[in-house]
Parts: C-alpha cells; sequence; structure tokens
C-alpha cells in the first residue's frame, strides 16, 4: 500500500481591519492512503484457451525495416534477438563472441571489445547495457566483471568486478550500481539477485526458496539467445525467471511484484524441471510436455507473452498470448504471429522492447525469402527489394500506437 504525505498547510489570510490585525488560520489537510494498483493478476491459463485474430494496423501506427549493413568487419552469423539495444543514434547487436555498433538507419560503426585475455578483452559475454546520457557501454563477461566502454569511439575505459562468476543477466541500477541474476543450474543456487558496487562491496542479496538436489551434482544450463530474465520498461530494471510466475521491480532495496502469471496447469512442477531430470532427457522430454515457458515483453497499452511448451512434440510450435492492460483482458493470437497488414507484410513476434511503445524483432534473409514466397509483396518494400541470400539480417521496428 501507499501513502500520500500527511502535512499542515499554512494559510495566512489578511484581513482589513481597523486594529491593523493579521489573522493567520492554520488548515490541516488529510489524504487517504491510496492502494497500489499491482501486484496485477494476469489469467495467463484463461488466455491460451481463447484466440482472437489481430492485425498489426489495430495496435500499431507504423513499422520500420533496419536492414543491417554487410561487410568483410560485420559477417554476422546469428543475433542474440532478445538483447537488441537502441539508443537515439546507434543500434547495437550481439551474438556471444561479437557485439556490433550501427547506426540507426543500418551503417556498420564498429565492433565493441575482442576476444583474448588483455584489458577490455572477454572469451564470451553475456549480455550489455547502455547508459544514453554517460555515454557508456556495459558488458557482462563470462570472467566476474563488466566491462565498460565509451560509446562514441569503442574505446575500453574499466572493468567492474561483480560477486559470481555465474552470473546470466544483469541491468546496471546506475553507473556504479549493478544488479546481476544467477540462473538456479546447481538446484542449491540460493542467491538469485545480488546488488552490488562498482568496487564488488554487496550491497544486498535476494534469495531463492525453490531449491532441489542433483543427485549426480552437475550443473546444468538451458539459455539461448532469445532468453530475456532482466529487461527495462520506461526507467524500471524488470526481473521474470521462466520457472516462477512473478514479474519484479528490481531496486536496490527490493523486488517490488509487479505482474502475476496465472499459469494454472502450465506451472512446472520443480521435479520436472530439466536441471532436476539430471540429464534423463527421455523422462525429462515426456513429464515436462505440457508445461509452459513465457516470456514477458511490456508496452504501455499491451503486454506480449510469447512462450513455447517446455518439451515434447510442442516444444518447437511458436505461441503467443496478449494482455490488454486496459480491458484487463487475455487472449492467444492463431499461429503465435500477428498477421500485419503494412508493407512488407512480415508478421510481428515481437523479440525484446527498445522503449515503452516500440518493438523489434529480427529477421534472417533467409526466413524473409520463404516469407516471400507465399506473399510476393514482402520484397516490393523498398528496404527489402534489394537484399540478397548472404545479407546479415533485417531489424524489424514497430511503433506500437
Amino acid at each position: 500500500m501507499e501513502y500520500r504525505k500527511v502535512f499542515l498547510l499554512s494559510v495566512v489570510v489578511f484581513l482589513s481591519a481597523c486594529a491593523g490585525k493579521n489573522v493567520e488560520q492554520p488548515v490541516t489537510v488529510e489524504f487517504e492512503p491510496v492502494e497500489s494498483e499491482y501486484p496485477i493478476t494476469i489469467p495467463f491459463e484463461a488466455g491460451v484457451g481463447v484466440e482472437r485474430e489481430i492485425k498489426l494496423s489495430d495496435i500499431a501506427d507504423s513499422v520500420q525495416y533496419v536492414p543491417l549493413e554487410t561487410n568483410d568487419k560485420c559477417l554476422i552469423d546469428f543475433i542474440n534477438s532478445g538483447k537488441v539495444v537502441k539508443t537515439g543514434k546507434y543500434w547495437f547487436v550481439s551474438s556471444n563472441t561479437r557485439l556490433y555498433q550501427y547506426t540507426t538507419d543500418g551503417k556498420f560503426v564498429r565492433n565493441i571489445g575482442s576476444r583474448g585475455g588483455g584489458p577490455g578483452q572477454f572469451n564470451y559475454f553475456q549480455q550489455i547495457d547502455v547508459n544514453e546520457d554517460t555515454g557508456l557501454i556495459f558488458m557482462l563477461t563470462t570472467s566476474g566483471k563488466i566491462n565498460v566502454y565509451e560509446m562514441e569511439t569503442g574505446k575500453f575505459l574499466y572493468d567492474i568486478k561483480i560477486p559470481d562468476k555465474e552470473t546470466a543477466q544483469f541491468a546496471m541500477l546506475n553507473d556504479t550500481l549493478v544488479a546481476t541474476f544467477m540462473l538456479n543450474s546447481s538446484g542449491q543456487q540460493k542467491e538469485r539477485i545480488y546488488i552490488s558496487s562498482q568496487k564488488e562491496n554487496i550491497l544486498n542479496t535476494f534469495y531463492r526458496s525453490d531449491l532441489f538436489e542433483v543427485k549426480s551434482g552437475t550443473r546444468w544450463l538451458m539459455m539461448s539467445g532469445i532468453d530475456r530474465y532482466m529487461f527495462r520498461y520506461k526507467d524500471l530494471i524488470c526481473y521474470k525467471e521462466f520457472y516462477n510466475d512473478t514479474l519484479f521491480v528490481v531496486t536496490e532495496k527490493e523486488l517490488q511484484p509487479r505482474y502475476i502469471f496465472d499459469l494454472g496447469k502450465y506451472s512446472i512442477p520443480i521435479d520436472c524441471r530439466m536441471e532436476a531430470c539430471d540429464g534423463d532427457w527421455k523422462t525429462y522430454n515426456t513429464i515436462a510436455a505440457p508445461y509452459i515457458r513465457n516470456q514477458v515483453i511490456e508496452t504501455d497499452s499491451l503486454l506480449f507473452i510469447p512462450y513455447n511448451y517446455w518439451a515434447g512434440e510442442k516444444q518447437r510450435e511458436r505461441h503467443m498470448v496478449l494482455y490488454d492492460k486496459k480491458a484487463k483482458e487475455c487472449f492467444s493470437v492463431p499461429g503465435g504471429y500477428i498477421k500485419n497488414d503494412f508493407p512488407g507484410a512480415l508478421p510481428l513476434r515481437p523479440a525484446t522492447s527498445l522503449d515503452r511503445n516500440t518493438l523489434v524483432s529480427v529477421w534472417e534473409v533467409g526466413d524473409i525469402m520463404k516469407e516471400a514466397e507465399k506473399n510476393p509483396a514482402v520484397l516490393e518494400h523498398p528496404q527489402l527489394k534489394k537484399l540478397t541470400e548472404d545479407d546479415n539480417p533485417v531489424l524489424m521496428v514497430v511503433y506500437m500506437k
């Protein structure tokens, strides 16, 4: 519950009287406690069973396609689509070993950092964050530190030590305060988020309770380039694990529940998790098949909730539920994509949000060509008509209403 302050307002009333005296009359104004809007429960289970077809023009104002320049310095093998970042001047797209910087119209600028063991180098990295105001790029590496680079030059500046080398994702609360998230790959990882300073001082720790035993002692890990554990919406840093039903806002002092997803029968029990099956893939593919793994992408009007089944025959199928924030309704989109009735016609399944009202998805050129076989109008779009099979991916940018 949020409380507004009760304060004393002094109103000075000057009365003109023969005696010439001023009279001060204090007035006390009280505000009643105001219920917080959050957390909001999302009827996800019900939404899976309710299909509703919508067109992209129903929810969006426009679509832009940004083909990423292809040359010898930027031959992109794949992009971690859930980790695309945009500033006012630049795009940042990455694999696990290369970070590419592009202008907003898709012109290649530079690679940030390089592989190796020297200052500013890395073997692999997990994710980046940026501060456009201070012109800094933050790169979470797999060597227990965050490399910091200058945005306008790509120059390495310094690194920030973090508490746990097995950090999966992160976000900067400010330029010196870090929130780092650890997966529970062993079943016994009690710490889920550390809040730490630039000097590696741990200021706060948020713990998890869903622990379990892996008899072999093996650390199992399931991650992909579309995974989003820590991400931003407006000025909020958000966090959600696939195994849990709650999306939190991360602050230095607490995790604030924002959305609770009613998964119902689709919520996976602990003993059906991949890690708990301890390498028994046959059993896992059977017992985990009925359950759903979902992500959340928030805009001002809608929650986009792409999902798939954890295992089994439906694992590779793509599905998506939308939650209308105004109507407070959940519904499923047929085929897992939103039909695009704008020029270009590529259907929408967002990978991430760039700000409160902008979505992005990443299209490999081969997939665009397959769509063009079904609908030749795809390659009639000015930004797509010159594509060749060897070109880098295309960013599809959707501006919401």
